[in-house]
């Protein structure tokens, strides 16, 4: 993609800024192929049961998915060392993949709560990949993650912002949720306070 192009992302990500959860509350987030209503049934069925019911920002998470998994193109970023990482390695995880920048302000604002969830998730087996669009390289996502404290997320870049035209995604920050047999089960567009105690358990279940 061109700088141009760059700079549509960025205007429309600095437009969105300061939503963080309350376009998928509000039931505004993409979600291609269902309205949500199953997973709205399951929590009332919950409740029903005496278990306790999910909390907003679960029951948001929950309605952000796919009708169908759908298969996704082949991916590749670099890891901090330049090297070449594809999304086929991996393949037996489910992943929280994340498109972010560190110009982007709702991305630096949901960044540390994908720090806190990733050692949640792994022992489940399931990973937060966040992928930087951040011309400068390795050393400027590195900064930021030494600024914020971040300590649990690996250093991925997609520079030349190839993956986010291979998904068509048309800004930052956006969040596909791909299971574990490397499928496309959700996609959400815009922030998302992941920091949400019932999260995981809802995670756990879309990307099983």
């Amino acid at each position: 993609m061109t700088q141009p192009v760059r700079s549509i992302l960025r205007r429309g990500l600095l437009a969105a800024g300061g939503t963080l959860l309350a376009a998928a509350v509000a039931g505004k987030c993409r979600a291609t192929g269902t309205d949500g209503a199953g997973d709205g049934a399951q929590a009332a069925d919950e409740a029903a049961d005496g278990a306790a019911a999910p909390s907003p920002h679960a029951q948001a998470l929950a309605a952000i998915r796919r009708e169908s998994p759908r298969p996704l193109p082949a991916l590749q970023f670099t890891d901090a060392a330049g090297a070449a990482r594809t999304l086929a390695a991996y393949a037996g995880h489910g992943l929280v993949l994340n498109f972010w920048a560190t110009w982007c302000a709702p991305c630096v604002a949901e960044m540390p709560a994908l720090d806190a969830l990733a050692p949640r998730l792994s022992a489940a087996g399931l990973l937060v990949l966040p992928v930087s669009l951040d011309r400068g390289g390795a050393a400027v996502v590195q900064a930021f993650y030494r600024s914020h404290a971040v300590t649990h997320l690996p250093v991925l870049l997609d520079a030349r912002l190839s993956a986010m035209s291979a998904l068509g995604l048309s800004g930052v920050p956006t969040t596909l949720l791909v299971d574990r047999a490397g499928r496309e089960v959700g996609r959400i567009e815009g922030p998302v306070q992941w920091n949400a105690p019932d999260a995981p358990a809802v995670l756990g279940r879309l990307l099983a």
